[in-house]
């Protein structure tokens, strides 16, 4: 069995595929997702995603907060964030970590709204420097 499978950025369909399975990010933990599941909606959380299409092997990437919709054999991901292994460049976030990191310290001069802002870029980068060194290609 099989089911329709779409991810969804403000910028582009990311993925489009029928898929066997799919392990998100939920926002009580990594949720499984098979056909014929429970009709829902959840949040989701910074995390990997995995997913086995049909006709390849298990596909994974990093994701941000969103929401999951799953009805019958349809499930959709709508999220800010979905990139995969090689569109991470780890300096690059490495030096927004630091950045976000340094903005941080000054939590006091800071509104709630700032303080959640950053902490939340904070965790989808350090989110995605751990699934770029998790999926790095041997010898880099």
């Amino acid at each position: 069995m099989s089911m329709e499978f779409k991810v969804i950025t403000p910028d582009e369909v990311v993925v489009s595929a029928n898929v066997e399975y799919v392990y998100l990010p939920g926002s009580l933990g990594e949720m499984g997702v098979l056909d014929h599941h429970t009709a829902m909606i959840t949040s989701l959380e910074p995390g990997e995603l995995r997913y086995k299409p049909v006709d390849g092997p298990e596909e994974s990437m990093v994701v941000g907060t969103g929401f999951v919709q799953i009805n019958d054999d349809h499930v959709l991901m709508v999220t800010d964030l979905a990139l995969d292994s090689s569109q991470i460049d780890e300096s690059s976030v490495e030096h927004a970590i630091e950045e976000a990191q340094e903005v941080l310290k000054a939590r006091s001069e800071m509104s709630r709204e700032e303080q959640a802002r950053f902490e939340a870029s904070l965790t989808k980068q350090i989110m995605m420097l751990n699934f770029k060194r998790k999926h790095r290609t041997p010898g880099r």
